[in-house]
């Protein structure tokens, strides 16, 4: 079978002239191959379309065309045959079919690349949705991924310049084998109603653990309005604006609070029904553990001080790199990166511009992403683009930041003062800190000397004094932030600070940190 499929392949990839191209090594050159790669994996069928869509949503690694040509490839394929579909839901079951549906609609809702769905009806007259992987695909996937994997390997490095391609398929098809278990699908599920199972606007289908299976979900049907049926919602009574910014604020309870966000929240996946939110289709999901989390927060609130340091501690924190990364470089770049933003008003930057641009840092650095950011970056750009729809003239960053003020602050605190985070901060900053007060002197004696030259040809004046105000602020946070770590690693050995009497005390003297820090004053203005 594999030699067959292996001719397959190369026959798919001969006709649409890419192997000429690829053992010339001109794929940088040539525009067109980016077009004939999408048109090769259309003509190998559904695991290959689907391979393809997930290289597209890899903007860390590949070139923009590939990236933008792959997005094309469609999920819809020919249904199955009603009686293949039967075979198939019936070889999952431990029984007929009629002994757990009285009804399965013949015409599917949906075909995609990895399996169809159907509209049934329970027993006990419970409307439902059938989701059935297409047959053998497991086994197709995992052949048709080892040779191409067999292949790339082939593949010269010009071909696709700065992209480790046997590396990235091997993380495909891993990936891919956790997606195509439904049961992994159906846990997504379950976990995704237990964290939002407080909300009143935020609803995902029930799923019926009885008849899932690695090939099959049984879901509820959802009977509501797409997301981006506008005419249709309004006419209904739902305030579009409304929608939005519940869409929104739940994403971002998604990623910084829960670590566990939907990946592919496009609107086909979304809808209004009983005046909620319905989220549908947990095939991809992304995770942030707790330390990439933080790091996100520490990146976003860096990206909103304009400050290096703490932005290049964040991206190294979320990369891997080797011995050959010029910090120098990186500092360059981000520095470019971040005043490309600083004279933007807040309430028009984009969050997926802010991901995009962090990806092409890390692509230009020689920085390896989590899988994680990549789906994140495709979550973002989905779920933003349909905000900007609903609620055109919300200001998405202060919507972000009065949800940070008003619900983040307890969870922050316990995720960053934890015993091995502070003992970490602790000796960064003694580290880092004790150098601070011999360097000023340096400054001021060189200043006092006249040795000091002022390049006014590369920086302007206002950036250059937000610069100094900068550096003085974070002179006096981190004689306030040394002060606070050092009490609060005393208090977290010492066994009396369990005692409820003295929480008033260290609460109050974290307020008064908070309150005095350039963030809070940040915040305060953002506030008037």
């Amino acid at each position: 079978m594999s030699g067959r499929r292996l001719r397959e392949i190369m026959g798919a990839f001969s006709s649409v002239g890419l192997t000429s191209l690829i053992e010339k090594g001109k794929a940088a050159e040539d525009k067109s191959t980016p077009r004939e790669l999408r048109l090769a994996f259309e003509k190998l069928g559904p695991s290959f379309v689907k391979i393809g869509q997930i290289l597209s949503t890899r903007s860390d690694i590949f070139p923009e065309a590939y990236v933008r040509e792959l997005s094309k490839l469609q999920s819809n394929v020919l249904p199955l045959p009603t009686e293949l579909v039967m075979e198939a839901i019936e070889a999952e079951l431990t029984g007929p079919v009629s002994a757990y549906f009285s009804e399965i609609r013949p015409e599917p809702l949906a075909s995609g690349s990895v399996a169809q769905t159907h509209r049934a009806r329970l027993l006990n007259g419970k409307d439902v949705i059938i989701k059935i992987q297409r047959p053998n695909l497991p086994e197709i996937i995992e052949e048709d991924l080892t040779l191409l994997i067999r292949l790339s390997r082939r593949i010269p490095k010009a071909f696709l310049p700065m992209v480790d391609l046997p590396e990235v398929l091997q993380q495909i098809k891993e990936s891919l084998t956790r997606e195509i278990d439904f049961r992994n699908e159906a846990q997504a599920m379950i976990t995704f109603a237990e964290l939002n199972q407080s909300s009143k606007c935020i609803a995902s289908p029930e799923v019926y653990g009885e008849f899932t299976t690695p090939r099959l979900i049984v879901e509820d049907y959802v009977s509501g309005i797409p997301i981006n049926h506008y005419d249709e919602l309004i006419k209904a009574g739902y305030d579009l604006e409304d929608i939005g910014r519940k869409l929104m604020l739940s994403f971002i309870k998604q990623v910084f609070k829960d670590g566990f966000f939907h990946g592919d929240p496009h609107p086909g996946n979304l809808f209004i029904s009983d005046d909620k939110i319905y989220f549908i289709d947990f095939g991809i999901m992304g995770k942030l553990d707790n330390g990439m989390r933080v790091a996100l927060n520490d990146i976003l609130y860096s990206f909103t001080a304009q400050d290096i340091e703490g932005m290049m501690k964040g991206i190294l924190s979320i990369t891997s790199f080797d011995t050959s990364m010029n910090k120098s470089t990186l500092a360059q770049d981000v520095e470019r990166m971040l005043a490309k933003y600083s004279s933007l008003d807040i309430g028009v930057l984009s969050i997926t511009d802010l991901i995009e641009d962090l990806l092409n840092v890390f692509v230009k650095n020689g920085l390896k992403a989590s899988p994680q950011i990549t789906i994140l970056e495709k979550a973002a750009l989905q779920i933003e683009g349909i905000f900007r729809e609903l609620a055109p003239e919300v200001d998405l960053m202060t919507l972000a930041k009065n949800y940070f003020l008003e619900n983040m602050g307890p969870d922050m605190l316990k995720q960053a003062l934890n015993k091995e985070t502070l003992l970490i901060e602790l000796f960064y900053q003694l580290k880092n800190g004790k150098n601070i007060p011999r360097r000023l002197n340096q400054l001021l004696e060189q200043v006092l000397n006249g040795r000091i030259l002022v390049n006014h040809d590369l920086y302007d004046y206002t950036n250059r004094i937000k610069f100094f105000n900068r550096v003085v602020n974070r002179f006096v946070l981190s004689l306030l932030f040394f002060a606070v770590l050092i009490s609060a690693v005393i208090l977290s050995f010492n066994q009396n600070f369990r005692n409820p009497i003295k929480w008033p005390f260290c609460l109050s003297f974290v307020a008064l940190f908070v309150g005095l820090s350039p963030h809070s004053q940040k915040s305060e203005k953002l506030t008037r």
